[in-house]
């Protein structure tokens, strides 16, 4: 296969560096949409259609074009209302072709997008460096496996069997125990729960799972550095299209790392060099900003936690000032 981005995916050889401005495109080009439209199906067959184009960012007609160009480099699927998504065929898997340097500058980079990444494509680079690990020659394969075994437990706080075992569960779609410490109460106790996704956000990563040990269950998010054993119960979960407690816009609420499916609105006015800092940039996807008298910024969220506005903007310190909180909680009710 070459390796050339642009002629791997020939209908995005003009734009390739082009970035969607919304959801989890933000960083990424049209060629990493590609991959993550690969791993997307790979990983959650089962989701629906407009869950996964919610997810980048796209519309119908960019989905198509996405499609075809992943069958130019031998990437085929299926999609049905009623059964999801099937790969029918897949050469995207194969990873022969990479020299040893090539896997050492991918695991170099796989590193950096761990330790400084967010969002689901991050979480994903931690199973791609696994991968890669596993093609290296020795001595490069132990070195670098345990490279990469410290900077998981050691920059993410995540014990190396927590989160094989985790995946393999999700793989499987088999409910798990994990022995869970509870933030709050900061008591240590087994949960039982049918876990759905790994994600991260703000170099943590997290479980979203559906409990299975309470009545009625609920959709949780549980820090994969909190657990101390994970275990397989070997029952099955027969997940249906879309059944996720609309993940997708839960996630889409978070400003930092909370996600949630009600939200909250914060207003802050900035003023002198804060001002011109926070109108720099898109800090969300519902932030709103209005230009007032003498220079000050009028800032607007709304989002699942809004203390998460209120401490990044206590670090702008007097230029900066809260005005109205629609709700005030100290967490969120998702996370356990």
């Amino acid at each position: 296969m070459d390796k050339n981005p642009a002629k791997q995916f020939p209908h995005f050889a003009d734009d390739r560096n082009d970035v969607k401005a919304c959801g989890l495109t933000q960083e990424s080009s049209r060629v990493s949409r590609l991959l993550y439209l690969a791993q997307a199906v790979r990983e959650d067959p089962l989701q629906q259609l407009g869950t996964l184009l919610d997810k980048l960012g796209i519309g119908r007609s960019q989905f198509y074009k996405d499609k075809a160009a992943l069958e130019d480099v031998g990437f085929k699927f299926v999609y049905s209302k009623a059964k999801g998504f099937r790969i029918t065929e897949d050469k995207l898997t194969p990873i022969t072709g990479l020299s040893v340097s090539d896997r050492l500058i991918l695991m170099i980079a796989l590193e950096q997008l761990c330790q400084a990444g967010d969002g689901t494509l991050a979480a994903m680079a931690v199973e791609a460096g696994r991968k890669l690990v596993g093609g290296l020659p020795t001595p490069f394969r132990d070195e670098m496996s345990q490279s990469f075994e410290t900077m998981v437990t050691s920059t993410l706080g995540v014990k190396a069997i927590i989160w094989s075992t985790l995946r393999d569960c999700i793989l499987a779609q088999q409910r798990t125990r994990i022995l869970y410490t509870r933030s709050g109460t900061w008591d240590q106790r087994w949960r039982e729960v049918d876990p759905r996704y790994i994600y991260m956000r703000d170099r943590t990563l997290y479980l979203y799972a559906r409990t299975a040990d309470e009545i009625p269950a609920k959709w949780k998010v549980f820090r994969l550095s909190r657990m101390a054993r994970v275990e397989a119960t070997g029952i099955s979960v027969n997940w249906k299209p879309g059944d996720d407690g609309d993940f997708a816009r839960k996630k889409r609420n978070a400003f930092g790392a909370f996600i949630g499916a009600d939200t909250h609105t914060v207003t802050v006015r900035f003023r002198g060099e804060a001002a011109h800092y926070v109108r720099e940039r898109q800090w969300h996807a519902s932030d709103v900003k209005r230009e007032e008298p003498g220079g000050a910024l009028l800032y607007q969220v709304t989002v699942a936690e809004p203390m998460e506005v209120v401490r990044w903007a206590r670090q702008f310190g007097e230029e900066a000032e809260i005005l109205d909180i629609s709700a005030l909680s100290e967490a969120s009710q998702d996370e356990e």
